[in-house]
């Protein structure tokens, strides 16, 4: 079995508790970890990636706070199984990990330990402000793209490049963290971020347009990359927004 030192452990587990309810496929996160499946799988068993997901839920939630947390998966779901899954773990020692960090809290309330100190949430740090905000609503549909290629296909006289377009109904921030991890904050750039209460008509509508105009790039990983730039994906938004 391969030996993964506490810091990859910990950076897994710390990128996988950040991810909200988002499940993440074993060939995405040995790709983004430089390991084979086979790696993620023998890293998230060993008890060691265990005590770092205990560890998660003791110091990023208070006693009362955690309590909380249990019975809105319980109202929801009905168990933790969906943050086994999502977590890489055996769902069958999620009450036993519980138990442990109940215990934990105790022993910090009654100052036999001390408290962990927590980890801000990574998305909260990503620093990146949209380059054009417009429209109102609740939720959102953004672009973002990698300025190195933008760079590039404006140095070959091009006024397109590749840009991803989503939608959320999260904060921008953490939802383009659940995708992609903290990113280079120098390349990514948030192009356009349209609020809107009709972001799956809006996001839909864009797609159809650009798929039309042959802008749709079938090859990349997902279906929301188009060759496209912010001010076209503004027009298009305007035009739906006056029909």
């Amino acid at each position: 079995m391969a030996r993964f030192t506490i810091s990859k452990i910990r950076e897994v587990a710390e990128f996988l508790w950040w991810k909200g309810k988002i499940t993440t496929s074993q060939k995405y996160l040995a790709n983004k970890f430089n390991l084979t499946e086979g790696q993620i799988g023998e890293l998230r068993r060993p008890p060691e990636y265990q005590k770092e997901v205990e560890s998660l839920m003791l110091s990023q939630r208070s006693a009362e706070d955690f309590e909380k947390w249990l019975k809105n998966h319980d109202k929801e779901y009905g168990n933790m199984d969906g943050f086994a899954k999502r977590m890489g773990l055996d769902p069958k020692i999620i009450p036993g990990m519980v138990k442990n960090v109940r215990k934990a809290h105790a022993d910090i309330a009654t100052g036999k330990t001390e408290a962990r100190e927590s980890i801000s949430d990574p998305s909260k740090n990503m620093n990146l402000n949209a380059e054009d905000t417009i429209g109102s609503g609740r939720n959102s549909v953004y672009l973002y793209y990698d300025q190195q290629k933008r760079d590039g296909a404006e140095s070959e006289g091009e006024n397109v490049w590749e840009c991803k377009i989503g939608m959320t109904i999260q904060e921008l921030h953490a939802r383009i963290y659940q995708q992609i991890g903290t990113p280079p904050a120098e390349r990514l750039k948030i192009g356009l971020h349209i609020k809107t209460d009709k972001h799956e008509r809006i996001e839909r509508i864009i797609h159809d347009i650009l798929k039309v105009r042959g802008k749709h790039i079938q090859e990349a990983p997902g279906t929301e990359w188009f060759l496209t730039n912010p001010a076209e994906v503004k027009e298009i938004y305007e035009f739906i927004e006056k029909a």
